[in-house]
C-alpha cells in the first residue's frame, strides 16, 4: 500500500512542476505580437495634437497628410527603442516625432524664438490711385500771332524765368520806335522853348536889379520859363508811359517759365498761327501727387497730415512715405471720396499716370506688446503663448488679444519685455516640455510692408 502512495506523490510532483514551467516556455519561445494597425483619418488630427478640431479643419490636406506622418513615424521611433537597451541620455527629435515622450526618454522640441517686444500698432486703409504731378502749368500765348521762335522741346527742364517762346513782334518793335522818334523830336523843341523862356528870365532879371525894366515884365518872364519847364516835363512823362506801354505789349509776345519744371506738352511749332488756346505744359514732377479713391466708411477717419506710404505697381522695391494733403468733400458717382497726397520724388523715378499702391494711416494705437498671429494659439474661448524659461522648459501663458494689423496681433498678460517667445514649433509643445532653441530672430518688421 505504502509502494502506491509514494508512486502517486511522486506523479502529482511531476505535474505540478510541468503546470508551472509551461507558461515560460511558451513566453520564451512564442513571438512578439505585432504592432497595432494605424487607420489614418485626415478628418481629425492625430493622438497627442495640440490642434483642436476647429483649428483642424482649417488646415489644406497637404498640412493633415504631413502631421498624420510625423505620428506614425514616431510610433515606428517608439517601437524600435523598445528592442534596444535603455540609454540614460536625451534624445532630440523633430516636432511631432515623439508628442510628449515615452518609453522612459525625455523629448527635446527644436523651436525659434524671438524677445517679446513693446511696439505701436498703425492700422492703414490699403488702396490703389493714380500719380499726377504736384503742380501743373500751362504757359498760353497773351495775345494772338505767329510763333516766331520757340526755344524749348518736350522733356526739357527750365528754370523760373527761362524763356519758352516769342510771337512775331516786328510791328510792335517798329512802332515803339516810330513812337520813341516822335517824343524825341517833341522834347527836343520843348528844350528850346524851355532854355529860351530860362535866358530871357535871367535877362529880366538883371535888367530889373538896374531899374530898367518894371516889375510886371520880370513875372511875365519868370511865368514863362515856368511854363516851359512845365511842358518839357510833362513831354517827358507823356513819352515814358507811352513808351511803356509798348513795352508791355511787346513783353505779351513772349512767354516766360514761372517756376521750375520739365515741359510735358506743345500744342504748337514755330511758326505756327497761336492764340489763347495754345499753351506750353510745364509739370513739377520733383513733388508728385496720388489721388486714392476711398469708400464713405473710410473718408471720415482720415485727416490732412496723416501718413502715407506708397509704392510702385510695377517695382515695389521703390517706396516713398507721405502725408495727406486734402480730401474731398463730396461723394463721386461710385460713391468714393477722392483723398490726395504729396510726396517727395527726388529721383524723379515716378511719372504723372502710373499706377500706385497706397496705405493711408487710418489710426496709431497706443504701445503694447505684439506678437504675430501665429505665435497665437486658441483653446477653447482663450487664447496662450509659449516662453521658453531659464531652464529651458517651456511654460503655456494664457494673454488677452487686443488689435490686430496684418501679421500681428497686441497682447496682454503675464508677460514681460524681453521673455523668449516661441515663434516656431508652440503646436508641438505642452507646458514643461524641454525645449532646444534652435536661432532666435526679430519678428517687427523694421518698415511697413505690404
Amino acid at each position: 500500500m505504502s509502494k502506491y502512495i509514494t508512486a502517486f506523490i511522486s506523479g502529482l510532483a511531476i505535474m505540478l512542476i510541468f503546470s508551472c514551467s509551461a507558461p515560460v516556455a511558451e513566453q520564451n519561445s512564442g513571438s512578439v505580437p505585432a504592432a497595432p494597425e494605424v487607420v489614418v483619418d485626415l478628418t481629425v488630427p492625430p493622438p497627442g495634437s495640440n490642434a483642436t478640431q476647429d483649428k483642424w479643419d482649417t488646415f489644406d490636406e497637404a498640412k493633415r497628410q504631413d502631421s498624420w506622418n510625423k505620428y506614425i513615424e514616431g510610433l515606428s521611433a517608439s517601437e524600435s527603442e523598445t528592442d534596444e537597451p535603455a540609454v540614460e541620455e536625451e534624445v532630440v527629435r523633430t516636432p511631432g516625432s515623439g508628442g510628449g515622450g515615452g518609453g522612459g526618454a525625455m523629448s527635446v522640441i527644436p523651436v525659434i524664438t524671438g524677445e517679446l517686444t513693446k511696439s505701436t500698432l498703425e492700422v492703414y486703409y490699403y488702396g490703389l490711385g493714380e500719380l499726377s504731378a504736384g503742380r501743373e502749368i500751362r504757359v498760353k500765348p497773351q495775345v494772338t500771332g505767329t510763333v516766331a521762335s520757340l526755344y524749348v522741346s518736350i522733356g526739357d527742364i527750365v528754370e523760373t524765368g527761362d524763356l519758352l517762346f516769342s510771337l512775331d513782334n516786328n510791328d510792335l518793335v517798329k512802332n515803339i520806335e516810330r513812337t520813341s522818334e516822335k517824343w524825341d523830336k517833341d522834347l527836343e523843341l520843348a528844350e528850346i522853348k524851355l532854355n529860351d523862356a530860362q535866358d530871357n528870365f535871367e535877362t529880366a532879371s538883371s535888367l530889373f536889379s538896374k531899374e530898367l525894366i518894371s516889375q510886371a515884365e520880370v513875372d511875365n518872364a519868370r511865368k514863362s520859363w515856368e511854363e516851359a519847364r512845365l511842358t518839357y516835363e510833362k513831354l517827358q512823362l507823356s513819352k515814358t508811359s507811352e513808351l511803356e506801354n509798348l513795352q508791355e505789349n511787346l513783353r505779351t509776345t513772349l512767354a516766360i517759365s514761372p517756376g521750375r519744371g520739365v515741359v510735358s506738352s506743345l500744342s504748337f511749332g514755330a511758326g505756327d498761327q497761336v492764340n489763347n488756346t495754345d499753351f506750353v505744359e510745364i509739370i513739377d514732377i520733383e513733388t508728385i501727387m496720388v489721388t486714392v479713391p476711398v469708400p464713405e466708411n473710410i473718408i471720415t477717419r482720415i485727416k490732412t497730415g496723416q501718413k502715407v506710404y506708397a509704392k510702385k505697381a510695377s517695382s515695389p522695391e521703390y517706396a516713398l512715405e507721405g502725408v495727406v494733403s486734402s480730401s474731398a468733400l463730396k461723394a463721386d458717382s461710385n460713391r468714393t471720396y477722392e483723398v490726395t497726397a504729396l510726396f517727395e520724388n527726388l529721383n524723379q523715378k515716378l511719372l504723372p499716370g502710373m499706377l500706385i499702391e497706397a496705405q493711408i494711416q487710418l489710426v496709431r494705437l497706443n504701445s503694447d506688446f505684439v506678437i504675430p498671429k501665429e505665435s497665437l494659439i486658441s483653446e477653447g474661448s482663450g487664447y496662450f503663448i509659449y516662453r521658453v524659461k531659464e531652464d529651458n522648459t517651456a511654460e503655456k501663458v494664457p494673454v488677452q488679444t487686443g488689435s490686430s494689423r496684418g501679421g500681428l496681433i497686441q497682447i496682454k498678460g503675464a508677460v514681460s519685455e524681453g521673455d523668449q517667445l516661441v515663434l516656431q514649433g508652440q503646436s508641438y509643445l505642452q507646458s514643461g516640455m524641454a525645449v532646444n532653441v534652435v536661432e532666435t530672430k526679430e519678428y517687427l518688421p523694421e518698415r511697413t510692408e505690404f
